[in-house]
């Protein structure tokens, strides 16, 4: 059940989301801006995200910037295609961070991902994203085809509800990363802990 984060205003409602999304049962936390909050905002999420992952004894990741990620001691880093390359951001980070990568479902890109130092792989959407509104959904064949060459883990992200994460447990992935469905949740609490069940249920089933 891996989280990550959206930008909100003021920064104390951002802490206050993730707070209770890790009591829903969040195991992982990305702080994700793309370069809406200000740098003052930026080192406040960051340091804030930082102390409740150490409080909940979950890891703290950073979106694209291993510099920012190493700047706050962050546990790891998620890296694009427009990002500095996971062996950029491992040697950035030492070789005990953890690195994520974003593949798109092209043969090959898994095996270069582990080559260059990732640890787990990220894949999506499989369904439409408020995130990302135009990016194409992916057929889930892709990501059968995606589990089965890699030798990372792989999370699916993109649209993951309590309604689909039992699906996505059923085509082998390691976890589901999540956006909407918890930072623009009623109750992150509640939401994150709907999905952990259902994805927990499906691998059960």
């Amino acid at each position: 059940m891996y989280l990550v984060t959206s930008t909100k205003r003021p920064v104390a409602r951002l802490l206050t989301i993730v707070g209770e999304a890790l009591e829903g049962g969040a195991s992982i936390v990305q702080l994700r801006d793309k370069g809406i909050y200000t740098p003052e905002e930026r080192s406040e999420a960051a340091r804030g995200v930082r102390g409740l992952c150490d409080q909940h004894d979950v890891p703290f990741l950073v979106n694209d910037d291993p510099e920012l990620a190493r700047r706050f001691r962050a546990d790891g880093v998620h890296v694009g295609r427009e990002d500095p390359s996971p062996r950029t951001a491992r040697l950035v980070l030492g070789p005990r961070a953890i690195v994520g990568v974003t593949v798109y479902g092209k043969p090959g890109e898994e095996e270069a991902a582990a080559t260059a130092g990732a640890d787990y792989l990220a894949l999506g959407p499989f369904f439409p994203s408020p995130t990302k509104p135009k990016e194409p959904v992916l057929p889930l064949q892709l990501l059968d085809e995606v589990v089965k060459r890699s030798r990372l883990p792989v999370f699916a992200i993109g649209g993951v509800t309590a309604e689909n994460a039992g699906l996505f447990a059923k085509h082998g992935v390691a976890g589901v990363a999540v956006i909407s469905a918890i930072m623009d949740a009623g109750d992150p609490s509640a939401a994150t802990e709907a999905i952990r069940r259902a994805f927990t249920v499906g691998a059960l089933a």
